[in-house]
């Protein structure tokens, strides 16, 4: 069978055959990719390490009919801080859960590929990983062509001004002559000025941004809003990343 190389992010595993694994690679070269890992359980596996959550390797992988196979595995950046601190663990996951559910296999995306490689470091060490979070999604929307629209009016084309609501139907906002009653969610112009500043930033300088509470709660709720329209699903990691925010929030005393 044919084997090949490439630089692959662990993104999920799950159990296979014993100790097996069957893990969810985004590489370089051939997008996602499903491998099995024979082994992974045995205390001398030298695959062991490469199939951790959020893992940087240099895989030989061999191709299968319908899942590939882990032939060997140089780890080359462990991340480890997203596995060992639960806050930076939950939004590392709900990144790897995005990109395991809406990818297709076999499909190289060379953006989107930098975009994760640029975005596992930055979470490693910013203080606030929820705008890092944010900064990656947005320009995922755009890699996907299915950025919200939050310049113009999405009724009636016109620049929407300071007053405008996202509707998550449209994909955009309106602007408040446009906006139906009793529909929308409120935008302000904080929250538009900081959700166009990370898409264009980029997730390693998302830390420099300052972010009120309420522009905050805002943005929160149309990412989450928008993900659930344009994808179809809610992410299974926004729970847990909702208990690890609740849980920060007792502890700062909020």
């Amino acid at each position: 069978m044919a084997t090949y190389s490439t630089l692959g992010i662990t993104l999920l595993a799950r159990k296979y055959k014993g100790t097996g694994r069957v893990v969810t690679f985004y590489t370089q070269e051939r997008g996602k990719v499903e491998a099995v890992a024979q082994g992974i359980g045995k205390p001398t596996s030298k695959l062991a390490a490469a199939v951790e959550s959020f893992t940087v390797s240099r895989l030989l992988l061999v191709q299968g009919k319908q899942l590939d196979r882990v032939s060997q595995a140089e780890v080359l950046e462990s991340h480890l801080p997203l596995r060992t601190d639960m806050v930076r663990l939950a939004y590392a996951s709900y990144i790897a859960e995005m990109l395991a559910r809406t990818t297709e296999s076999h499909h190289p995306d060379p953006d989107i590929y930098g975009l994760l490689a640029t975005t596992l470091p930055t979470l490693c060490g910013c203080d606030d990983p929820e705008l890092v979070l944010w900064s990656f999604m947005l320009r995922f929307f755009s890699f996907q062509g299915l950025a919200p629209e939050l310049e113009t009016c999405c009724k009636c084309g016109a620049a929407a001004g300071l007053d405008v609501c996202y509707l998550p139907r449209e994909a955009g906002v309106a602007c408040a002559a446009c906006t139906p009653p009793n529909r929308g969610l409120p935008l302000s112009p904080e929250a538009r000025a900081i959700a166009d500043s990370l898409a264009r930033m980029g997730p390693e300088r998302a830390c420099r941004v300052s972010i009120g509470d309420e522009a905050r709660r805002q943005l929160r709720l149309i990412i989450d809003t928008h993900v659930e329209h344009q994808f179809g699903f809610e992410p299974k990691s926004r729970s847990f990343l909702a208990q690890v925010r609740a849980m920060e929030h007792n502890r700062d005393g909020g």
